[in-house]
């Protein structure tokens, strides 16, 4: 009998980033626009979670504007604060995907996951990659979804079922290494289709985000 994965133990946007990224070189897996796109995507479903955002039509509104000592998260809701209710999630996506990476990043240094690692190329370009520290541990968020996913006994709660979605709309299915893709793939779409309206409507706004972005890119 197959061992049951344990609860998780990061948080949504650290999962999908420890799910984007190699565990030895910190490259991400999948192109790196696509990465951006679904991590800002899952700091939105991070606030749905905790209550202090809402979705009503695609829209953002404030819930709980009160700081919980969590910097990233506590930076989005205050720019969602500053800037008011009512923008659409898209609009939202898009604002904070030119930084997502390193917000994530650097939570995930914090907590003692990953390292920095700064290097500049012969045209002087910067190049930021996080190298994993301790490989069970990035490995943990990888291993722990595809063998949800390969189980075809139980639902997705709604927790796994967003990372699920956000996995696909980033491009990473591959990145998860199942034993059969096809029942992996319909096993994510299955699941999104029972997830409540807001979290439906969050994955909508990042499938398309992550469409105008792969447009932009093929021109």
């Amino acid at each position: 009998m197959t061992n049951l994965p344990g609860p998780p133990t990061e948080r949504l946007a650290d999962e999908l980033f420890l799910i984007a990224h190699d565990d030895y070189s910190g490259k991400p897996l999948a192109a790196a626009i696509l990465v951006d796109a679904a991590l800002s995507g899952a700091l939105l479903a991070e606030l749905l979670f905790d209550g202090r955002i809402t979705l009503v039509r695609s829209a953002v509104y404030v819930a709980d504007d009160r700081a919980w000592r969590e910097p990233v998260t506590d930076r989005v809701l205050a720019e969602i604060v500053r800037r008011g209710d009512g923008h659409p999630a898209r609009s939202w996506l898009e604002f904070l995907a030119p930084r997502v990476r390193d917000h994530v990043g650097d939570r995930l240094v914090s907590a003692g996951a990953v390292r920095r690692m700064t290097t500049r190329g012969l045209n002087l370009r910067v190049t930021v990659r996080f190298p994993g520290l301790d490989p069970n541990r990035v490995a943990r968020p990888r291993v722990r979804l595809n063998a949800i996913l390969e189980r075809s006994d139980q639902p997705l709660d709604a927790r796994t079922a967003t990372l699920a979605g956000l996995v696909r709309a980033g491009g990473l299915v591959r990145a998860l290494i199942p034993t059969n893709r096809s029942i992996v793939a319909e096993r994510i779409a299955a699941s999104r289709r029972l997830l409540p309206t807001e979290l439906g409507d969050l994955l909508d706004a990042v499938d398309a985000a992550v469409a105008a972005t792969a447009l932009t890119v093929r021109r």
